[in-house]
């Protein structure tokens, strides 16, 4: 299991040469569904970053299948000491079913690495229409303070997986 996730932005070309110039490294490049030529590279490696000036993400919790395909939710949330516990409740309510919501192939609570109290949920589902299924749902009730209310300066941002070939030079 890895410990931390790390991501940078930019250019095709960029973000195809830091892949190209570490062949050892698990990359995951993917493209925003709403800003055209919008490009995030994440390094799912673990290791110490590659990016020159990179987000680093904590995984303060993970379940799922580490599958790393699909449509990706960011859920940005800054929360208390008192409301962490709260937010750590519900996604381990949420786990602690026999199974994750149908489509969820995997997710992670993860703490930026110099940002104690903000959290982002990232969710990977096999497709964009199995999230808005589950945001419908009962068991999506309990997060819905977070998206609803404009107390925990929420946001979000939503990407696709890109396989190598997919995106021209």
């Amino acid at each position: 299991m890895i410990s931390k996730i790390s991501s940078t932005f930019g250019s095709w070309p960029v973000l195809k040469q830091i892949e190209k110039n570490n062949p050892d490294r698990h990359f995951v490049t993917l493209s925003s569904t709403s800003i055209h030529n919008d490009l995030q590279l994440l390094d799912v490696s673990g290791r110490p970053s590659a990016f020159a000036n990179p987000l680093t993400y904590l995984i303060q919790f993970h379940k799922g299948k580490l599958e790393w395909n699909g449509f990706y939710r960011f859920s940005f949330i800054t929360l208390s000491k008192e409301e962490i516990k709260v937010f750590d409740a519900k996604i381990s309510q949420l786990t602690n079913a026999n199974q994750l919501p149908i489509g969820l192939n995997d997710l992670f609570v993860l703490q930026p690495e110099k940002r104690p109290n903000e959290r982002v949920l990232l969710t990977i589902w096999q497709l964009d229409s199995d999230y808005a299924i589950w945001r419908r749902s009962a068991s999506y009730a309990p997060f819905k303070i977070y998206s609803d209310s404009g107390a925990y300066n929420y946001h979000d941002a939503n990407y696709t997986a890109y396989q190598l070939h997919s995106l021209s030079s």
